[in-house]
């Protein structure tokens, strides 16, 4: 090991450096100042409190997470942990840089590696694809919040450098202790994502195949993983094809084996095999230790009698120091015993309990595997464009604008370095391909994800995916910019063989000329700066402030996703705000962990014990398991056990069952509230019940009239108060300005407040309370202009106040707003669909028949790009009814329909019906 660093290139190390800080600084500017949407509000809340995330716990992330909330580097708690993201993606960069730096190496021949213009070139192209790592969309959005992905990436590169590090040193000590400390690192890994041991099966093929192995060999290994990955689109819909694949893969792999045994590092095949089996069960994992121990010592024993070389003190090395890594996961138990204010699932329950949580049971019993084989979309869905999934969708825009600014010159650099790599050193090119395949189509197979079009009505299974997937793919997108930056020395050789050929000035001067391609990654940085600076981004916190501030003391607020429960999670434990009030998640009350933790933990009112909650393994039981007694659910007049059941002709869930239960154990006793409408079909009535107030809904015994409390709503969203105690006035910030990019996602959370607004308007204008109605309309237009309706009401009432001018004037300001809002954010189909509204509604005032086409075809330019979007086909619809080109309605509704979940609404079933009929 010495050796090795000592041969350490100081000049290399220090450019290695001058990456690692030039990335930190742009994540350190970009990186968001307080938590994001989604799962980073949970992440931060557990790394503050050593809480249990979801499944499988990311435990390691959150005991560095933990480290990094009490160093005072930042005065906000979220902030500091959000520099863990920071810290781990500029060590992404920097390991990319060193991996580019030796995959180019070998471009020339050992003697000529280390020449000043060959490293020069070395050097340029690791510096590129260092940065088009950086500065990829997906990883950089990793890289300024609080996710897990910033530092399973660097440790993933980590390791596929490492794994090339031994490669050139193999058949030596250090070597062996590379390949043991490389295969700790990715179990330990594991304990902050799976992402981390994706590359493990390429690796792998280095540590398995000896010194001898010829590239013949290497084609035969790599073009086995090649043809599995085709096998498995083969095989896909077919009858039993999880079964066929794993027997056809048997016998490859035993064909596979005929050719190599002999160059097989066999003891090394046993310790890597177990611990791979990490990634199909932690059950599994156990039992194959101890057996894979016993297979170890057993060919240490056979070695030592035959002076055989088998290995098997390094294979015994892996395993165990392996097993150290992976105990990580000890953490979570622990903790959950201690009772965190976050524990999901209850791990610490029993070893049952914990093993499932680790194994993701949470998620269905049905098998990844067995899944991968009954596709979920349509191949040209999940590998091209589509919303919320499709991997091209989210590859061209990593790195330029997408389209034909992708495929030249970032995508030929990406097969240019590929190309190279493989036809210079095939044992390094070839895996790296694989790695790339495996990471990209690999993980499209794999994850299988739904595009709506054969969703399962009785199941619910394959519905659209509720989120971009994006990050899924970042190792590829990482993969793939290291190509590139291979592909830019791989150029730059090119011009020194063709135009300096022979003659060193002439060499140096075109290698000089064409470095210029460095700055080929300022293309990306400028591309993806907007998208991904958070700094000025305080949206959620304020939504999550905003939410709690409209509750009473003590109130029990019910749920219903990740976006109105996490951030709340977070305000409350990071920040110590308004504790007060019990969030309960409406899906997590579906589970009994969840339900048994509000009763005894939260002190919900919940009259039944703790055998009629908890779940057991019972075999008369559909799915399996059932509490030991049934309880009596009061609103339905049955006795029945607390896990989902038909009644009255609908399945009744067990978050159904629960909230009458909290509901009427309640007694009134603490304010209820929803953050969005009770379910309707509740036999206690509660959406009759549930009276709006500002962004939520309180559940009243009196009710108040039309279900709304004006005065209330009104004095939240104008900041007059006084106010009930604890709730305070509404903050806004962030919204009114285009410079603050946010999503699809947050725009579509935020709506909640236009359209709360908009209710709150009608009913002010109900009561004959025109001024506020007026100045309720003009706040909504000052705290969040990108909404349009409130221009559209307020320009329809001043004109029957005697301002007649005004629906064309306020058109006019939304036009240019949303004009705006959709140059710095083209992507945004809100903006779009709602620029299209506007253009058609200044059309329709100005009898302007070419800016009501413009309109018409942006609407159907937002509806093309999301089909399955119901608010996107509703605002289509309706604009194409009121210009009278009914025609393309029916055009409209077939796309819509080709989402087999909206076959069942009404607007579609109207016009279908419609259809038939004529």
């Amino acid at each position: 090991m010495n050796s090795f660093l000592s041969k350490i290139d100081r000049t290399n190390l220090f450019v290695a450096i001058a990456v690692y800080i030039v990335s930190f600084i742009v994540y350190a500017l970009t990186v968001q100042q307080t938590f994001s949407f989604w799962d980073c509000g949970e992440f931060i809340a557990c790394s503050t409190i050593l809480g249990v995330p979801h499944p499988p716990g990311t435990p390691l992330f959150v005991l560095i997470g933990r480290i990094m909330s009490v160093i005072p580097i930042v005065e906000d708690i979220s902030w500091r942990v959000n520099f863990l993201s920071v810290i781990f993606s500029a060590f992404t960069a920097m390991f990319s840089y060193l991996l580019t730096y030796k995959i180019v190496g070998y471009f020339f021949d050992k003697e000529s590696r280390d020449n000043g213009i060959n490293k020069f070139i070395a050097v340029i192209g690791g510096i590129a694809g260092a940065f088009f790592v950086a500065f990829s969309r997906t990883n950089w959005g990793n890289s300024v919040e609080a996710e897990v992905y910033g530092m399973a990436l660097a440790l993933s590169v980590m390791i596929v450098w490492l794994t090339l590090i031994y490669f050139e040193n193999q058949g030596t000590m250090t070597a062996s202790k590379i390949m043991i400390f490389t295969l700790y690192m990715a179990l330990l890994g594991v304990g902050v994502h799976m992402t981390v041991f994706l590359v493990v099966p390429v690796c792998a093929l280095f540590f398995l195949l000896d010194k001898s192995a010829t590239q013949r060999d290497w084609l035969i290994v790599c073009g086995f993983i090649i043809a599995e990955l085709l096998l498995i689109m083969l095989l896909s819909n077919l009858p039993n094809a999880s079964n066929i694949f794993k027997i056809l893969s048997v016998i490859f792999a035993g064909i596979l084996v005929m050719f190599l045994y002999k160059k097989i590092n066999w003891a090394i095949l046993v310790a890597i095999g177990s611990v791979s089996t990490i990634m199909m069960s932690f059950s599994l994992y156990i039992e194959v230790f101890f057996i894979s121990l016993v297979v170890l010592i057993l060919m240490g024993v056979i070695s030592k009698k035959k002076n055989l070389n088998l290995q098997w003190k390094t294979g015994l090395a892996i395993i165990i120091i392996a097993f150290i890594g992976v105990s990580v996961h000890l953490f979570i138990p622990i903790r959950s015993s201690l009772n965190p204010r976050i524990d999901e699932n209850n791990p610490s329950r029993d070893f049952r309990t914990f093993v499932n949580f680790l194994d993701r049971k949470q998620y269905g019993q049905v098998s990844m595997i067995d899944r991968m084989f009954q596709r979920r979309g349509a191949w040209e869905n999940q590998f091209g464009r589509h919303p919320n999934m499709g991997f091209w969708s989210y590859f061209e825009e990593q790195y330029s604008n997408g389209s034909w600014t992708f495929i030249f010159p970032f995508f030929a650099l990406g097969l240019i370095g590929l190309i190279t790599a493989i036809r210079k050193r095939l044992e390094v090119g070839l895996p790296f391909l694989v790695l790339l395949l495996i990471s990209s189509a690999g993980l499209v197979l794999y994850m299988n994800f739904a595009d709506g079009t054969m969703y399962n009505q009785q199941t619910g299974d394959a519905y659209l995916e509720v989120r971009n997937r994006d990050y899924f793919f970042t190792p590829a997108f990482v993969f793939f910019g290291i190509a590139m930056g291979a592909g830019v020395s791989a150029v730059m050789a090119f011009i020194k063989d063709k135009i300096g050929s022979g003659d060193l000035s002439k060499q140096k001067m075109a290698v000089y000329a064409s470095s210029i391609l460095v700055l080929l990654p300022l293309v990306s940085f400028g591309h993806n700066y907007h998208t991904n600076d958070r700094s000025d981004n305080h949206i959620p916190y304020n939504y999550a402030k905003n939410i709690l501030d409209t509750c009473e003391p003590n109130a029990i607020l019910f749920t219903s996703g990740d976006n109105d429960t996490f951030p709340l999670w977070c305000i409350q434990e990071v920040y110590d705000y308004r504790k007060d009030v019990t969030v309960v998640n409406l899906s997590l009350l579906n589970t009994d962990w969840y339900v048994e933790q509000m009763k005894n933990r939260y002190d919900v009112p919940i009259s039944l014990t703790d055998e009629q909650i908890l779940w057991h393994p019972m075999d008369d039981a559909p799915g399996g398991q059932r509490p030991l007694q049934m309880f009596v659910d009061k609103p339905r007049k049955r006795r029945t056990y607390l896990t989902p059941s038909v009644h009255g002709g609908r399945i009744v869930k067990v978050q159904d069952m629960m909230v009458d239960e909290i509901v009427l154990e309640n007694k009134w006793e603490r304010p209820i509230y929803f953050s969005s409408p009770p379910y309707a079909e509740s036999p206690l009535n509660l959406r009759d019940r549930a009276t709006a107030i500002g962004v939520v809904y309180k559940l009243e015994q009196e009710p108040k009239k039309n279900l709304i409390d004006s005065d209330l709503g009104y004095k939240l969203y104008m900041d007059e108060g006084p106010f009930p105690d604890s709730v305070e006035a509404y903050v806004f910030g962030g919204y009114e300005s285009s410079e603050v990019y946010r999503d699809d996602n947050a725009t579509g959370v935020y709506i909640t407040y236009g359209v709360n607004s908009t209710r709150l308007y009608d009913d002010l204008l109900r009561n004959n309370d025109t001024t506020r109605a007026i100045a309720i309309a003009e706040k909504t237009i000052e705290v969040y202009p990108e909404y349009w309706q409130s221009y559209l009401l307020l320009g329809d009432l001043l004109k029957q106040r005697g301002d007649s001018a005004a629906p064309a004037r306020l058109m006019q300001q939304l036009h240019d707003t949303l004009t705006s809002f959709l140059a710095s954010n083209p992507e945004n189909l809100f903006y779009m669909q709602d620029l299209g509204i506007s253009k058609l509604q200044l059309g329709e005032l100005n009898a302007d028949p070419l800016l009501k086409e413009q309109g018409i075809d942006l609407l159907w330019d937002a509806f093309r790009a999301n089909p399955n979007s119901n608010y996107a086909f509703r605002k289509l619809i309706s604009s194409l009814s009121q210009i009278g080109r009914t025609n393309e309605i029916l055009e409209a509704a077939r796309m819509f329909g080709e989402y087999k979940v909206n076959r069942t609404d009404p607007v579609y079933q109207q016009i279908m019906g419609m259809a038939s009929g004529r």
